[in-house]
């Protein structure tokens, strides 16, 4: 196979790291507009003990980011990248080919620990393509986000229902992760024939680079305080597919469309938060938004069921323009060599938080018994998050504090327009 010429290598990367993004937040929502057809097939007590299984996944997913971290910041991430994404989606089809409770948390567990090769190694191997503009670049890695919150809900709720193909025991649920899974394999294989390494001096599994004790400490008063951020994004998607099931009566299928379409806008938005955040401008947006999304998702059900959609779109455009920006600002402030490093760390503790997030959805959507049926029962839940959103913008001034972006790799003409990026030669 030859080598592809040395101005591809940089575009292609991100094209397919974009893919695997969007593959990995599909797998980590699939399950959220089936939780009632899940509880109902295997007997389950409650939606908590689905929502349950989304937590055990993502808690796996994260717990071990620093891990993975280490290993992004000293092997090739490209090989990590495609091992993970291969990995997950065969656990993915185990989970559409097992209906015991006990064997679907081995299989989530196992599902999460190979979804954590995906943010430290991505988010450290597609800016050093592109030197010159970091924080676009990882703008516009952020689009998978959006394909995948889109496509995880969207195309489970629907196949789940219109799917006609029989196979042994196969639930109606189930059908999408077969399918998914081994789209997954795909994506993986082609990654792996298509992407590439950089050639940089500054080759981390060649570094001696250590965080340094000043750098982590900043990086865990922001996961912790950010976190709030990410615990709200992660809660909000079950506690929205529980209000639509049951307090407006829909379908998973139209439960899957409501929660799916809600981040479409995040595949614009994400690469444009950072567009027109350049420079000086980045962390007081951040601000903006943080303060913005928070408002949003404490209005949610105050609106009309026929508007529902609508402002669930604005939370989720401001939410995940939120973490391309976050993520922009905290990555052009660090060095290369530890970038696997700092986004391990922080997922390790803010992610982990966040994943707790559906369970206690569950838990305490359970607790509304028959009063769960009403819109108004939901109020307090939806303000809660809003506050929490609220207080994770005082995170801004510590990122501040991770030094000023390298003035030579962020010039406004490179870091502002997608159309100037040059990759590295």
């Amino acid at each position: 196979m030859s080598e592809q010429p040395v101005s591809l290598r940089g575009p292609v990367t991100l094209g397919g790291g974009i893919a695997l993004h969007a593959f990995s937040h599909a797998y980590a929502t699939m399950l959220v507009p089936l939780y009632l057809l899940v509880a109902a097939d295997l007997k389950l007590p409650g939606i908590r003990a689905v929502a349950l299984l989304v937590t055990i996944y993502g808690v796996a997913y994260c717990l071990f980011s620093y891990v993975a971290g280490v290993l992004a910041d000293r092997m090739n991430r490209r090989n990590l990248l495609a091992i993970g994404l291969l990995t997950n989606a065969l656990v993915v089809i185990g989970i559409g080919l097992s209906r015991r409770y006990e064997l679907l948390v081995v299989l989530v567990v196992l599902g999460g620990l190979c979804g954590t090769l995906f943010h430290p190694a991505a988010n450290a191997l597609i800016p050093e393509h592109f030197p010159g503009s970091p924080g676009m670049a990882i703008g516009l890695l952020g689009i998978g986000a959006g394909i995948g919150f889109y496509a995880g809900p969207q195309y489970a709720g629907w196949r789940a229902q219109s799917a006609t193909w029989h196979w042994g025991w196969i639930a109606d649920w189930q059908r999408p992760f077969i399918e998914l899974g081994f789209a997954g394999i795909v994506g993986a294989l082609l990654f792996f024939l298509t992407a590439r390494e950089t050639s940089t001096p500054h080759r981390r599994r060649k570094s001696s680079a250590r965080l340094g004790t000043v750098l982590r400490r900043r990086v865990i008063i922001i996961a912790i305080v950010l976190g709030l951020r990410d615990f709200v994004g992660i809660a909000a998607l079950s506690l929205s597919s529980v209000y639509l099931l049951k307090a407006q009566h829909r379908t998973s299928a139209q439960a899957g469309f409501v929660l799916g379409a809600m981040t479409l806008l995040g595949v614009i938005g994400n690469p444009l938060a950072v567009w027109l955040t350049g420079g000086a401008r980045r962390l007081p947006a951040l601000t903006t938004v943080l303060i913005l999304s928070a408002i949003s998702i404490a209005l949610v059900p105050l609106a009309p069921a026929a508007w529902t959609l609508a402002a669930l779109c604005v939370f989720q455009t401001l939410q995940l323009g939120s973490y391309a920006i976050s993520d922009a600002a905290m990555l052009e402030r660090v060095s290369p060599v530890v970038r696997g490093r700092v986004v391990g760390l922080f997922l390790t503790l803010a992610g982990t938080f966040a994943y707790t997030g559906p369970w206690l959805m569950g838990l305490w959507t359970d607790s509304f018994g028959s009063r769960g049926d009403h819109p108004a029962a939901y109020l307090a839940p939806y303000i809660t998050l809003g506050i929490g959103i609220a207080v994770a913008a005082f995170s801004v001034p510590v990122i501040a504090r991770l030094g000023e972006p390298d003035p030579n790799a962020i010039e406004p003409i490179t870091e502002i327009s997608p159309a100037t990026m040059e990759p590295a030669m």
